[in-house]
C-alpha cells in the first residue's frame, strides 16, 4: 500500500486517501451491492422524486418517463431506505421521520402503479413530497408548486431507462454547456 503521509514534507497524499475511500465504498456485499452503488442509485431515485414533487418541473419536461421506470426509481429508493440509508442529523432542523421512508415510498409506488402519463396527479406529487420530507430533504424556496426553474436540466441529468444521463455520456461532449 502506498504511504499516505510524506514524513519528509509532513504532507498527506490526498489522491491516495481518495482512492482508498472509493475502494472501500466500492467493496461488494454478498448481495452484489456496495455502499457506492447505494449512493449512486439513491441519488438517481431522489432526483426523480424531486421532479415528481415539483409538478411544474415535471410537466415542463419534453419527455415523459415510462411508469415502469418511475417504479424502478422508487424501488431503488426503497432498497436505500431498507438498508437504513444515511440519516443526516442537523441540530437546527426539526426531527426527520426517517422511519416513515419505507411506508411512504410504498404508498407512492402504489399510486404510480395506476398512473398513466402525461399528466401528474396531485396525489403523486404529495406522496413524493412526503417521501422527500421523511428523507430529510427540504422544500425549495417558494414551495414545491412554485419550483419551475431547476438549477439542473432534468432531461439531461436524470437517469432514463436507457442508462447514463445525457450530461454524462462521452458521445455527447458539452451537453452540459448547451
Amino acid at each position: 500500500m502506498k504511504r499516505m503521509v510524506d514524513e519528509k514534507h509532513d504532507t498527506i497524499d490526498n489522491d491516495a486517501l481518495l482512492r482508498m475511500a472509493f475502494e472501500q465504498m466500492a467493496k461488494k456485499r454478498p448481495d452484489g451491492t456496495s455502499p457506492l452503488s447505494d449512493m449512486v442509485n439513491s441519488s438517481h431515485a431522489l432526483q426523480w422524486l424531486i421532479c415528481l414533487a415539483a409538478p411544474r418541473v415535471f410537466l415542463r419536461m419534453k419527455r415523459m418517463p415510462p411508469r415502469e421506470h418511475l417504479l424502478r426509481m422508487v424501488d431503488l429508493f426503497l432498497a436505500y431506505a431498507r438498508r437504513g440509508g444515511p440519516k443526516g442529523v442537523d441540530p437546527d432542523s426539526p426531527p426527520v421521520p426517517y422511519e416513515q421512508r419505507e411506508p411512504l415510498a410504498l404508498k407512492l409506488r402504489a399510486q404510480l402503479e395506476t398512473w398513466s402519463p402525461p399528466g401528474l396527479p396531485a396525489e403523486i406529487s404529495e406522496a413524493a413530497r412526503a417521501v422527500l420530507h421523511a428523507d430529510g430533504q427540504h422544500e425549495p424556496p417558494g414551495g414545491w408548486d412554485e419550483a419551475d426553474d431547476p438549477t439542473w436540466r432534468p432531461e439531461e441529468e436524470l437517469l432514463w431507462p436507457e442508462g447514463v444521463p445525457a450530461a454524462m455520456r462521452p458521445s455527447d461532449p458539452g451537453a452540459r454547456d448547451k
